[in-house]
């Protein structure tokens, strides 16, 4: 089980909850999206049909493809800057979902983020290890992952979106 909260020296990471849906969706900028091979614009009610959706998805853990959905929250403007996802293992979009718009790229955050999550993540489960998708054009998501520790892997091609994505995986550190 994940804590609701996570407080870290930069950023604070809480489970996501219907309150902060506008939020996110003013967060999710097009940029942001255009680089996750999203559409560039999305209603506020498409937002909330997704997270609303999600929240009800994570209530019924048993069948949930989410191990955890936390907003990401800059600590010094107290702002949602992005989010970052856990899904089951196995997952055809990989184990680790992320975004952090575009105003509060460097500085750290991200980094931050994943140590805070995948301390979490290794503590509460027997699993050894953690995989993302990372769009080849990426670059920038691609160098952040591997500073963290994680590797390449591997790459497949995505079904229908004609790109390729690289396969990085953390793998537990032991102490």
């Amino acid at each position: 089980m994940f804590p609701v909260e996570v407080v870290g020296k930069k950023i604070t990471l809480r489970l996501l909850d219907q309150k902060y849906f506008e939020e996110y969706h003013t967060m999710f900028s097009p940029v942001v999206r255009v680089i996750l091979g999203l559409p560039e614009i999305a209603t506020l009610e498409e937002t909330r049909d997704f997270l609303s959706k999600t929240v009800e998805t994570l209530r019924g853990e048993e069948n949930s493809k989410y191990k955890a959905f936390y907003c990401i929250f800059d600590n010094v403007d107290k702002k949602l800057i992005g989010a970052l996802e856990i899904r089951e293992p196995g997952n055809i979009n990989g184990q680790l979902g992320t975004w952090v718009n575009e105003n509060y790229w460097g500085g750290g955050r991200y980094q931050e983020a994943l140590d805070l999550v995948l301390k979490a993540y290794f503590k509460a489960h027997e699993i050894n290890s953690l995989n993302a998708y990372v769009r080849v054009a990426n670059i920038r998501s691609l160098k952040a992952h591997q500073k963290y520790g994680f590797e390449i892997v591997g790459e497949l091609e995505v079904k229908g979106n004609n790109c390729y994505e690289i396969v990085v995986t953390r793998y537990r550190v032991l102490s």
